[in-house]
């Protein structure tokens, strides 16, 4: 299947032919993480995303999406976020494949297949909901995978990512519009979803992004949608 997908759409951020590489290596991080290092499967994906590894990943990085053991991507996730302590242990050699090298390993063709951030995903299919996939969906192709998540993606039931933003920094809707100069019922139809923040106007979503101390794509919602391939 992956040798097949020989096209680089618009929402695939690194040529194929690193793909392989990025599935294995970000499954062998899971899995040591896991299962050698005895770290939470969560956690660990939170890390990914906050120590910047993920973004490497997603621009396809080279030195980091092929040119790293699963076990130096963990070390280099752990060493950039503080988490380490003490020595790295060795990693168990196993006959198997383990649940979380799978999540790794899918959550890797799911950021590029569908062109979505780490973060993004990770918010619609936590860490835990993914690896509880496992079984059966372990045994289906990557494309019905990709199928299932954007479904899953439509039917979930989660805060916009300004209202997130928002409500990291404490400030109410008030408070939002005053600063970003945008109404106050703007403001609330975004985050109710009843307008769609990614179909606004470039300087409505730079006030606001400037009154939250953040760049616009982190307010923009990931759209999920999932587009048929020759090879699918």
């Amino acid at each position: 299947m992956i040798q097949e997908l020989t096209d680089c759409g618009p929402s695939r951020t690194y040529p194929v032919y690193y793909l392989e590489d990025a599935m294995n290596n970000l499954g062998d991080c899971f899995d040591y993480a896991v299962n050698d290092y005895g770290a939470e499967g969560s956690e660990v994906a939170e890390l990914f995303c906050l120590s910047g590894v993920a973004r490497e990943f997603e621009r396809g990085n080279a030195w980091v999406v092929s040119g790293k053991s699963g076990v130096e991507l963990f070390a280099l996730i752990a060493e950039r976020s503080g988490y380490q302590s003490g020595s790295i242990p060795d990693r168990t050699y196993r006959f198997e494949k383990t649940p979380e090298y799978w999540t790794g390993w899918i959550l890797a063709y799911l950021q590029w297949r569908l062109g979505e951030s780490f973060e993004d995903l990770l918010h619609v299919v936590p860490f835990d909901a993914l690896r509880s996939l496992y079984y059966p969906w372990h045994e289906a192709s990557e494309e019905r995978v990709a199928r299932l998540v954007c479904d899953m993606a439509k039917k979930a039931s989660r805060q916009t990512k300004l209202a997130l933003a928002r409500k990291k920094l404490k400030k109410t809707q008030q408070d939002l519009a005053y600063e970003s100069g945008v109404s106050l019922r703007s403001i609330q139809m975004y985050e109710q979803r009843q307008r769609n923040i990614n179909e606004a106007s470039v300087t409505t979503v730079r006030d606001i992004a400037k009154a939250l101390h953040c760049n616009i794509e982190d307010l923009l919602e990931p759209v999920f949608e999932y587009k048929e391939t020759s090879a699918a």
